[in-house]
C-alpha cells in the first residue's frame, strides 16, 4: 500500500509499520488528513508508525495536539510511534513545550525502524 498526497507519502514496511513521509507543515490544513491516514491503519490493526519529519519547516499546536494524542492511543494498544529526521526550527518547537522528552525521536528512519525490530 503506498498512499500519497499534497501533506505527505505513507507506505507500510516491514509488514506492519505505517512510514509516513510529512511533505510540509503539520497544522490545521494537513492536520485532519494527516489524522484520517493514521485512523485507517489503526482501523486495520496495525500500531506502528513512524514519522519522518525532515521536510516539516512549522508543526501548530493543533498538529502538537494530535501527535501527543497519537502517541497516547498506540501506547494503550502496545504500539508506538517514532518521529525522526526533525529539523531545527521543528526541534526547538517541540524542546518548547518540553515534548522532546515525551515522543520518541531518531535521527533517521533507518534508526527508528530498527529500534521496532529491538522490542520484538
Amino acid at each position: 500500500m503506498m498512499e500519497s498526497s499534497e501533506f505527505f507519502q505513507a507506505s507500510v514496511v516491514d509488514g506492519d509499520i505505517l512510514s509516513i513521509v510529512l511533505r510540509g507543515d503539520l497544522d490545521s490544513a494537513s492536520t485532519p488528513e494527516f489524522e484520517n491516514l493514521i485512523k485507517q491503519h489503526l482501523d486495520a490493526g496495525h500500531n506502528k508508525i513512524i514519522i519522518d519529519c525532515q521536510y516539516m519547516g512549522y508543526i501548530s499546536s493543533l498538529g502538537l495536539g494530535s501527535l501527543v494524542a497519537l502517541q497516547t492511543r498506540l501506547r494503550r494498544k502496545g504500539g508506538a510511534v517514532k518521529l525522526c529526521a526533525i529539523q531545527g526550527p521543528v526541534m526547538q518547537v517541540l524542546k518548547l513545550v518540553r515534548l522532546d522528552g515525551v515522543l520518541d525521536i531518531y535521527g533517521d528512519r533507518a534508526f527508528a525502524r530498527k529500534s521496532f525490530q529491538e522490542q520484538t
